[in-house]
């Protein structure tokens, strides 16, 4: 990277009014998030939805995710998550699957390079979708390019355990079985209610925030008419028994299947 492109996005991390943290998280920064994104990020802090960029959530291949002081649609202040799809190396070629087969989006239309930007869409509306249905979910704030800005799951700017954080020390921490119920419920509304399958559920992508479970990561969710639909479902539906029976709860999976489809 140039030097004088290393300066403008130094300049971008003053404007966006960061926090104040450590060197390590602004070298962080400086890595993950190239100009476009800083660009992106400052026209979002201009309309006031980041109010002051924390610090790092969590990296990956696909999406680094970002704490923030922010606003809501109604003007509330609240703590919000930064999920920033990486615009240079994201294999979306992967992802095609989830997206082929979606009657929402027209991709005869879209170049490659877009394709990061309708994922993005893809994963505001999924949530969007599933919160009104009342489906236990980060609340999706605004999306915008390869951003989304939704509610924070956890306290004192530390996101809340997943299933796979808290392993069998889960057991100390809630009711299982009950847990267990009410991750099946959610499964149910959002297949009957929100019309979609999580399509990648796991105990690494369901947070436990003040004894509940929070789906999160559905980029790749499919309406329940996309023709992988129901072998997805039986897919999550397996990977959710599978965690569970460590726990000692043996659930049919016909049953739960019967169970989320009203079958």
């Amino acid at each position: 990277m140039r030097e004088s492109e290393l300066r403008q996005i130094d300049a971008y991390l003053d404007k966006l009014r960061m926090k104040e943290k450590g060197m390590e998280d602004r070298k962080i920064y400086a890595e993950v998030l190239d100009l476009r994104t800083l660009k992106a990020l400052y026209k979002l802090s201009a309309k006031g939805y980041i109010k002051a960029l924390g610090g790092v959530i969590s990296t990956g291949k696909e999406a680094n995710v970002f704490y923030a002081d922010g606003r809501d649609d109604e003007g509330n202040e609240i703590p919000i998550a930064v999920k920033i799809y990486r615009i240079e190396t994201s294999e979306f070629y992967k992802m095609d699957e989830y997206l082929f087969g979606d009657k929402r989006f027209d991709l005869r239309r879209i170049s490659k390079k877009d394709l990061i930007f309708i994922w993005t869409e893809k994963e505001f509306r999924n949530l969007a979708r599933a919160y009104e249905a009342g489906v236990k979910v980060p609340k999706p704030i605004k999306h915008f390019k390869n951003i989304i800005l939704m509610e924070f799951i956890g306290e004192d700017e530390k996101p809340a355990p997943t299933l796979v954080d808290l392993g069998l020390e889960l057991k100390d921490v809630v009711d299982v079985e009950r847990l267990f119920d009410e991750i099946v419920e959610n499964m149910r509304k959002l297949y009957r209610k929100a019309e979609l399958v999580h399509a990648d559920l796991s105990e690494y992508n369901i947070m436990l925030f003040k004894d509940k479970p929070y789906f999160i990561d559905m980029g790749q969710s499919v309406l329940i008419d996309h023709p992988m639909a129901i072998s997805y479902l039986e897919r999550d539906i397996k990977n959710v028994l599978r965690f569970f029976r460590k726990f000692g709860i043996k659930r049919e999976f016909e049953e739960i299947k019967a169970e989320i489809m009203g079958a």
